[in-house]
């Protein structure tokens, strides 16, 4: 096993983690290098079936992230309709967020459309700031908990490339 093989994996790793806190999904990214990876080396060693792998996790992690602040929302207390509210703000303020600054405002508009989406809905709804304040704070930590848990789940997907890589 190469120098080169062993820091370009950990380098694609770390991108990853990265970029998944800021709005783009890094379990994509791994997958997407994956296929290249197993497309010049007419898939030897990181099969189709590798891929498909990496690429349904990753289905699987986009929409779990999705759903965690609304889940949070109603373990705090928020109502079902404040929870699906959580869910459009963070999927609005993350478009409006990287429209207005490229990278961190997807991570930054997901966390403020998602608090604004749950604590208006509450509002709305006749409860006290401090119970809507509550509900949208629970959003929240249900967004970060979800890139929390992709950016885990790319660790292990570049941990798990390494494993196949390596003789």
């Amino acid at each position: 096993m190469s120098v080169i093989t062993i820091v370009g994996i950990t380098l694609g790793v770390l991108i990853a983690v990265c970029v998944t806190w800021l709005g783009i999904p890094g379990t994509f990214l791994i997958a997407v290098a994956a296929l290249i990876w197993g497309g010049l080396t007419d898939f030897h060693l990181i099969t189709i079936g590798v891929i498909l792998v990496l690429f349904g996790v990753s289905i699987l992690l986009e929409i779990t992230e999705l759903l965690l602040g609304g889940l949070a929302a109603r373990y705090c207390g928020a109502s079902r309709r404040s929870a699906v509210c959580s869910i459009i703000g963070g999927i609005l303020g993350t478009i409006i967020g990287a429209g207005v600054l490229f990278l961190i405002g997807a991570f930054a508009g997901l966390l403020a459309g998602s608090y604004l989406g749950a604590f208006l809905s509450e509002a709305m709804s006749g409860k006290s700031i401090s119970v809507s304040n509550q509900a949208a704070l629970g959003t929240v930590l249900g967004n970060v908990a979800g890139k929390g848990i992709k950016s885990t789940a790319v660790i292990f997907m570049g941990i798990w490339i390494y494993i196949i890589v390596t003789p």
